[in-house]
Formats: structure tokens, C-alpha cells, sequence
């Protein structure tokens, strides 16, 4: 260190000279510091939610979904349905989105016209007309129009008539380039609040997008406003502390240079700041301060030189320094990407104030010297007191010891209390506008979290789809799912208008129609399927955000996906007998889950779609199988017939088929070989697939003439008050029963069938393994800081034991941080944010034994307390009192940030100075002088 001041002595004036030079060039590239809310970035690259979360999101463009909720007193008069309108409008012409869907942008297929056979635009009827109405009665028939439309209440308008919901897509990236969320979201928010709106509407933004927007912007304004009263206390408690304003300035500057250094590199190398980062600046006051508080206590009250104050403390401040740096590099065995750069950053940083410590502060005190304090009366109490402290811990080392294991032991045992969290729902308090939004999605509509889906197969296949229907009976009786989004939903709604029967249709063709028409209706069907129809995504809301339900229903669809979807489907006809328990019971047993029916109704069930098929009204369907053949066969010719061919009779034969119960497709083809002409039976490929199409027209016919009384009778036993979504799921599982083929695993009968693939993904998967991860760095952060800590200080003092002696109190540290927080689980979880005290508290109560073994080395423990002891006290306070301030913040976790930050400086002050003295006098490591 002697070397370290005479070359201050002589380059003092070009120090503080390139000092300047180099906080200018660090300034200058700050207004291109960015910040980046990418929530994947959290992961790693190769983590396998990542990588199925990518796949999504480039399978359907954009998954990521913006929610503007309307409310109103009454929505649905001319004034508010035109805003909305308006707002739809609006939002669509923004860059940023992809589609926009709205109640008054919605069409829906019109039952009349479809059934008329129109085909095109004009089967759709819009929900608001495109002039809307003034007339009250007028408006009371848009509404009743809407309301009535079951699918739609409770995802798009509200029951209660008071809201609407606007579901906002927001590309992932355009021409290549990856759109931020938050801006994204700031976007919506400013087009939505430039409208002038009617003075009963108020508007609500929910969803990931607007979640993430406000962490990320809450975050940078509570350091913002909350940074000057830090930095104020701080400067405050010093100059109380030293007595010297300029000392106080002097201290807070070397720490303010360093931060500017710290983020000029950031932003000159391309580092964004991220949502842990934007913690730095108040990180490095912490931990930056103490070398300055150090050096300038001892140079005012000891050694009012600089050769003399970089002596005595010089090296005890640059090896403190490299415990913290190691500490921080620690964060490079993470798997979170923004913890590695966070890693790095802090390292560099406290390298920086370190260096800026030992090199500015002496320079400036050389060229520009501080008169030294006089004790006050208060300073010699203080320094009495801490001897006397110290005197103290070391005649009752023994109690001092039992007292510290009895500590360590009562806050060990609540480690494992401590809960993983990382939903960013719970960044805000219960009265915040992301709060009261989440609040509000919930109670009007389904709430705002979505856990998607992919299901793949050939979504143009009709036994694809009815397996894949099939799955969501059971996803919608998962305990926290709110609502199923999906393209079997859709599908079965369009068809209810051609066939008066909601459910899919039996045909590809009808499949591919139905879907196109979807796609006329609102663009965001391409949310559901992808552009090939070779991929259907599931849209799963869970409400609010909660990390313990997204674990859970996780957890559940997963197993629901590896136990009830097959990995291959086929077809085969329904009179396989051996089959048919099998798919009696499975229906059973989904129309259970989707009524919430009692597991006690499930043998009742059993017996009523036992009989399924048994009786049809064979004078009902007798002329619509007239109508078919007169029709196919006999207009159409889709058949060529002998010429003596009585089309009449050939369907009463087929009539009595059905009466009888033998009507198979093996059957019909006989019936239909025998009337042929023979000319026909010459190409067999196109007759079998004219004999298919046939058959299936027909028993859809005995299909709904036998499913009526079934489904009639499964409503009675299910009893009053059921949803007419799970009327309408009830009767198409009846008729899917009753279908002439059933789609099944084909394992079932050891067959080759066509492939099905479910990966269960989405923002809140990411979140919930965001969270083990945090974790599991956690754990390894520790793993490795901690021997690499003990290294240096074996290293610095040569001497294993003093090593040892050095980490316990930060060993109690440790232990008394994570032990409040499993005390306190739900007020204090481990996130983002309280994962980095372990280093915090790793730094501080490391530079804090540092220094008064180094002083005890010397000078022995009473010197030790009187002059270290001060230095850390103020240290300790200072900051402690200056984090208190961030427990103001608007943000949960920047609120518990500060209060665990400063629960740890005190506990790492008070560990050093009490538990110091004592151990060091009951092992009384070897004394030398010198450095």
C-alpha cells in the first residue's frame, strides 16, 4: 500500500483528471442504455419450456394477448356500442397487433340463410349492425342477440350487460425484429385513453402484456423517485456520522461515479437493463459505500494522511472487495440470463468503487485535504460503548456461542418454509390498477392467465378432432380452469347453424367449410389453429395469477394428456362389440366431468347409453331416407342404378335395416351392389367412396332420431341448473356414441393410426419453471460463492481458522434472512429480487469481519471495536436507513427488497460485533502487524 500512495502522491492531479475524462465518455452512450422485458430471457435456451413456448409462438405467430376490458353502467346503448367500435378500430391500425377481437366486430353464422344453402359472406350476420341503432327497442334486440349466444357470454360480453372484452394480439416480432412487450402494451394503452369515451365507461388492461409492462415500468419509477431520498439519508447519516459535508460528498460521489461507470459500460457494450438490473445503482450504494465509509473514518478520526489511512485499510477494502466480486461472479453458474449478466455487472461494479475508493478518494484528499473531526461526545459514547460491547462478548464468549447457535438453529429450521415464487401477478398490491384489473377480468369474465395447449395431428380429420374434444371434457373439470378456448368449440358452433346440432361435423370437407367460415367470422381463430391445420392450440384460463394453481393444473393437464390421449387414433365401426364397454364407459365418465356430476350417477349413465341405438322413430326418419336417395341417387345420380329400379322401395328397404338394428355399412354396400348398374361396379375405388359418403348421411339420420330420447333421459338424471355449453357437450357426446364409426386409440385393437402429440406450454409454464430455476440458483450460487469466499480469506490472512471465524457471521446472516423469510412466507417468497441477499449479505458480512480481523491482527480487539466497530455502525445504518425508504415502493418486491436488505446490513453488523470479539478470544487466531 505504500507503493499504492506515493504513486498517488505523484499522478493525484492526472487521476482525478482521467477520472472526469472517463465519467463523460461512460455518460455519454447512457441515453442508449434500453431495457429489455423479454420474460424468456429468464431461461435458457436449450430449457425445455423455452423451446416449446418458441415452437408455439412460431407455429402461430402471435400467442401473446393484450386485454382491454370496457365497463360501463350499460353497455349497450348507441353511445357505448360505437366507442367500442371506435376502440376496436383503433387498436387494429396499431403496428404492434395483429388482430383485434370485439363484440362489434364479430359475425356470426346465421342459422336461416345457412340452411337455405347460401354459402360465403352471406352466411355471416354481424352481432352489432354496421349502423347501430338509437332506438331503446332496437338495442334491446342486439343485446338479447348477444346475451343469448352462450359461447360468447363470459369471454367476450359480460352477463350482467355492464362490460365487454376487447382480446388484443400482439405480434411477437415484425420484419424480423422482436417487439417488445412493454412498449407493445404502452402502445395499446395510449391509442385506448386518446379516445374520448363516454363519461359511465371506464377501461381495464389485463393480461401478460400489461402485467409485464407495468413490473417493468413500476420498477424504473420507483427508483426514479425513490433513488433521491436514498441517496439523501444516505449522504445525511454520513455527514452526521463524519461530521464533514464534503467528506459526505466525497464518499456518496466515488459510489455515484462508480454506478455511472458501471451502467455507461452496460450501455456502450449493448446490455440492456432488465428487471433484475435496474436494482444496481441502489445494490452498489450498499455495498460500494462501505469502502469509501472505511477509508474516510479512518482518515478523519486516525490517520490523517494518506499513506497512513491507505495502510491501515487499504488492503482490508480491496480484499472485502474481492470477496463481494467473487460473491456476485458466482451468478455465472445460473441458468437465467439476466442473473449472468447481473453476475457480471455487480462484479465490475464493486470493482469499480473499489478501485475508485482507492485510487479518487485518496487523490482527492491529497490535493484537497479534510480537516479531521474532533470526537464529540456522542462519537466517545459510541466508541465506549462498542468496546465496552466487546468487552463484554468476550468474558461471556460461552453464552455469546450458545446464544448464536440458538439463533441459527431457531432460523434455520424455517428454511424449508420458504416459498419459490415467481408469478408477476403478485408484484402489486391488492389496490394497484394491475390489481383491480385482474380483479376485474375475473369477476366479468374468466380471468386473465392462459395455459396453452398444442395439440398435433391432422386437424381436417374428424376422429382427430372428436379425440381432441374429448381431452378438453376433461381439462374443463381441472379444479382452477375457468374456460377452454378452442378450434373444436368453434367448429361445433358453426355447425349448430347448418345442422341445429352443436357438435363437428363427420366430414373433412365439412371440417375444412366450417372452419374457413370461422375464420371469416374473427381472425383470431388463428390463435386456435395453425395455417396448416396440422396443429390446434388450446387456450386454458386460470383465473388470476396464482404460481401454486398454474403448478398444479400444469401438472394435471400433462397427466390428463399421457393417460387419455392416445398417441395414435383410428377409426372402426360401431357394431365392434368387444370396443363397446370401453367407449360407453369412456363417454360416461366425461359427461360426469362436465356436469359435475356425482362419480354415484356414473352406473345410471352406463345403463341409459347402453341402450343408446336399441329404438329409433322409425316414422320420423322414414321420409328424410327417402329424401336422401330421391335426392343422391336419383337426381344427382351419384349412383347409376339398373333402370327397373324402384328408388321408393330400395328406401323402405333400407328403413326396415334400421327398424331391425342391422343397418351397417357392410350391409348398406350389399344394398346398394344389388341395385347398381354394373357399369358402376367396374371402377370399386369410386363406388366405395360414393357408398361411404351414402352410408354416412343415412345414420346421421338414425344417429339424432336415437340420440334425442338418449340425451333427454342423461338430462333428467343429471338434474335442473346445468349450463346450456354442457347441454349442448352432453348431447354430442351422445352422438358420437351413436356415430357409426368411434374414433379410438389404436392401441385399442392394434392398429395404425394417424399421430397426436399434446405439449402443454404458455407464459405461465414459463413463469413456473422461471421459478425453479430461481431456486436451483439459488442453491448453486451459494455452492460456489461460498468456497471461493473462505479462499480468499485464507489466502489474505494465512490461516484457515481465521477463514472459518471470518464467515460466521455471515453464516448468521444467511441463516437469520432466509429464516424470516420462511417465517413470513407469503410476505416475503424467494424471487427474483430476494435471490440476490445471499451475495448481499455474503459481501456485507464479509467486508465487515474483513475489517475487524484485519484491525484486530493489528491492534488488538478494544482498538478493533473502537475504530472498525464505528466505521461499520455507520456503514450499517446509513444504508440500512437509506433501503427502509424502498420499502415505500409500488412494487412487492422492490417493497421487500428494501426490507430484507436492511434486516441483513443490521443483522451482518451486529453478528460482526458481537460474535467477533468472542470468537476470536475463545481460538485467539495469530496476531502479526504489518500488511
Amino acid at each position: 500500500m505504500q507503493i499504492l500512495a506515493r504513486f498517488i502522491q505523484q499522478h493525484s492531479g492526472a487521476i482525478l483528471i482521467a477520472t472526469i475524462l472517463v465519467s463523460f465518455a461512460t455518460a455519454l452512450p447512457l441515453m442508449q442504455l434500453g431495457y429489455d422485458d423479454d420474460v424468456v430471457r429468464f431461461l435458457p435456451t436449450d430449457d425445455p419450456e423455452v423451446q416449446r413456448f418458441n415452437k408455439i409462438v412460431r407455429q402461430f405467430g402471435a400467442i401473446n394477448v393484450a386485454l382491454v376490458g370496457v365497463e360501463a353502467t350499460h353497455l349497450y346503448t348507441a353511445e357505448n356500442l360505437a366507442y367500442v367500435r371506435k376502440l376496436a378500430t383503433s387498436l387494429k391500425a396499431l403496428n404492434v397487433v395483429a388482430h383485434v377481437t370485439a363484440m362489434t366486430e364479430l359475425a356470426v353464422v346465421d342459422a336461416e340463410v345457412a340452411q337455405a344453402g347460401e354459402v360465403g359472406e352471406s352466411v355471416h350476420r354481424a352481432l352489432v349492425p354496421s349502423e347501430i341503432p338509437t332506438d331503446s327497442d332496437a338495442l334491446k334486440r342486439v343485446q338479447d342477440g348477444i346475451i343469448t349466444l352462450d359461447y360468447l357470454v363470459g369471454s367476450v360480453v359480460s352477463k350482467d350487460a355492464t362490460s365487454t372484452l376487447l382480446v388484443v394480439q400482439i405480434y411477437d416480432e415484425v420484419d424480423g425484429q422482436r417487439i417488445s412487450t412493454t412498449s407493445a402494451a404502452q402502445s395499446v394503452r395510449k391509442a385506448a385513453k386518446s379516445l374520448t369515451r363516454p363519461e359511465d365507461i371506464s377501461l381495464h388492461f389485463g393480461g401478460a402484456p400489461f402485467i409485464a409492462e407495468a413490473a417493468a415500468t413500476g420498477s424504473q419509477d420507483d427508483l426514479k423517485r425513490l433513488a433521491p431520498w436514498v441517496a439523501g439519508i444516505i449522504v445525511l447519516l454520513i455527514f452526521l456520522s463524519l461530521g464533514s459535508f464534503r467528506a459526505a460528498m466525497l464518499g456518496l460521489g466515488s459510489v455515484g461515479i462508480g454506478i455511472l461507470w458501471t451502467l455507461g459500460i452496460m450501455a456502450w457494450t449493448g446490455f440492456p437493463l432488465t428487471l433484475v438490473s435496474t436494482s444496481l445503482p441502489v445494490v452498489l450504494v450498499a455495498l460500494g459505500s462501505a469502502y469509501a465509509v472505511h477509508l474516510l473514518v479512518c482518515y478523519l478520526d486516525h490517520q490523517p494522511t494518506v499513506e497512513g489511512t491507505l495502510r491501515t485499510v487499504g488492503w482490508p477494502v480491496l480484499v472485502a472487495g474481492l470477496t463481494t466480486m467473487a460473491g456476485f461472479l458466482s451468478f455465472l453458474v445460473m441458468d437465467l440470463s439476466p442473473m449472468r449478466e447481473f453476475g457480471w455487472q455487480m462484479a465490475m461494479g464493486t470493482g469499480i468503487c473499489v478501485i475508485l475508493a482507492l485510487f479518487v478518494i485518496p487523490s482527492f484528499l491529497y490535493r484537497y485535504p479534510i480537516q479531521g473531526t474532533r470526537s464529540s461526545r456522542l462519537t466517545k459514547l459510541i466508541d465506549d460503548a462498542l468496546v465496552a460491547t466487546g468487552a463484554g462478548a468476550r468474558r461471556r464468549r460461552g453464552l455469546v456461542l450458545v446464544l448464536l447457535v440458538s439463533i441459527g438453529l431457531l432460523f434455520g429450521s424455517k428454511l424449508p418454509l420458504i416459498e419459490t415464487r415467481m408469478d408477476i401477478g403478485s408484484f402489486f398490491e391488492s389496490d394497484s390498477a394491475p390489481a383491480q384489473a385482474d380483479n376485474f377480468l375475473t369477476d366479468k369474465f374468466s380471468g386473465s392467465v392462459f395455459l396453452q395447449v398444442l395439440v398435433e395431428g391432422d386437424m381436417t380429420d374428424p376422429s382427430i378432432l372428436r379425440q381432441v374434444a374429448a381431452f378438453e371434457d376433461r381439462i374443463q373439470a381441472v379444479n382452477g380452469v375457468t374456460r377452454v378456448e378452442s378450434i373444436t368449440n368453434v367448429l361445433a358452433i358453426i355447425n349448430a347453424a347448418f345442422s341445429g346440432e352443436r357438435r363437428l361435423a363427420t366430414t373433412t370437407k365439412g371440417i375444412k367449410y366450417h372452419g374457413y367460415l370461422g375464420q371469416m367470422s374473427d381472425p383470431a381463430v388463428s390463435l386456435l389453429i395453425d395455417k396448416n391445420w396440422k396443429g390446434a392450440l388450446l387456450q386454458i384460463a386460470l383465473g388470476k395469477f396464482d404460481t401454486s394453481v398454474v403448478k398444479r393444473v400444469t401438472e394435471e393437464v400433462r397427466a390428463l394428456a399421457s393417460t387419455s390421449v392416445p398417441e395414435t387414433v383410428t377409426t372402426v365401426e360401431s357394431t365392434n362389440t368387444e370396443l363397446r364397454a370401453k367407449v360407453i364407459d369412456d363417454a360416461a365418465e366425461r359427461i360426469l366431468l362436465r356436469s359435475s356430476a356425482p362419480e354415484a350417477l356414473k352406473p345410471s349413465l352406463i345403463g341409459i347409453l347402453d341402450a343408446a341405438g336399441t329404438t329409433i322413430d322409425i316414422a320420423e326418419i322414414k321420409p328424410k331416407i327417402a329424401k336422401i336417395i330421391d335426392l343422391e341417387i336419383g337426381e344427382d345420380e351419384m349412383i347409376f342404378v339398373r333402370k327397373d329400379t324402384d328408388l321408393q322401395a330400395f328406401s323402405d328397404l333400407l328403413s326396415a335395416d334400421m327398424e331391425a338394428g342391422r343397418f351397417t355399412r357392410k350391409q348398406f354396400k350389399t344394398r346398394l351392389t344389388s341395385i347398381a348398374d354394373p357399369e358402376e361396379l367396374e371402377e370399386p375405388e369410386a363406388f366405395d367412396k360414393s357408398v361411404s359418403y351414402l352410408y354416412r348421411a343415412l345414420a346421421k339420420l338414425t344417429d339424432t332420431s336415437a340420440a334425442t330420447p338418449i340425451v333427454r333421459d342423461i338430462l333428467t338424471l343429471l338434474g335442473d341448473g346445468l349450463e346450456e355449453a354442457v347441454k349442448y357437450r352432453v348431447s354430442a357426446i351422445v352422438h358420437d356414441v351413436l356415430a357409426p364409426n368411434w374414433a379410438i386409440d389404436a392401441d385399442w385393437n392394434n392398429s395404425i393410426g394417424a399421430p397426436l402429440k399434446v405439449t402443454v406450454s404458455g407464459y405461465p409454464v414459463v413463469q413456473e419453471a422461471m421459478t425453479q430455476s430461481v431456486h436451483n440458483n439459488q442453491v448453486k450460487s451459494l455452492a460456489t460463492s461460498l468456497p471461493l469466499v473462505f479462499l480468499l480469506l485464507v489466502l489474505l490472512f494465512r490461516s484457515p481458522l481465521a477463514g472459518i471465524l471470518g464467515m460466521i457471521p455471515t453464516g448468521l446472516t444467511l441463516l437469520v434472512t432466509f429464516g424470516l423469510m420462511g417465517m413470513f412466507p407469503s410476505r416475503f417468497p424467494l424471487d427474483i429480487g430476494s435471490s440476490m441477499l445471499a451475495s448481499i449479505a455474503l459481501g456485507v458480512g464479509i467486508d465487515y469481519a474483513i475489517h475487524f480481523l484485519w484491525r484486530y491482527r493489528e491492534t488488538g480487539a478494544d482498538d478493533a471495536m473502537r475504530t472498525t466497530g464505528r466505521a461499520i455502525i455507520i456503514n450499517a445504518v446509513e444504508i440500512t436507513a437509506g433501503f427502509i425508504v424502498l420499502a415505500a415502493a409500488s412494487l412487492v418486491p422492490m417493497s421487500n427488497f428494501g426490507i430484507l436488505t436492511a434486516v441483513t446490513l443490521l443483522v451482518a453488523a451486529l453478528a460482526t460485533l458481537i460474535l467477533m470479539p468472542a470468537v476470536v478470544e475463545l481460538w485467539k487466531p495469530r496476531r502479526q502487524t504489518g500488511g
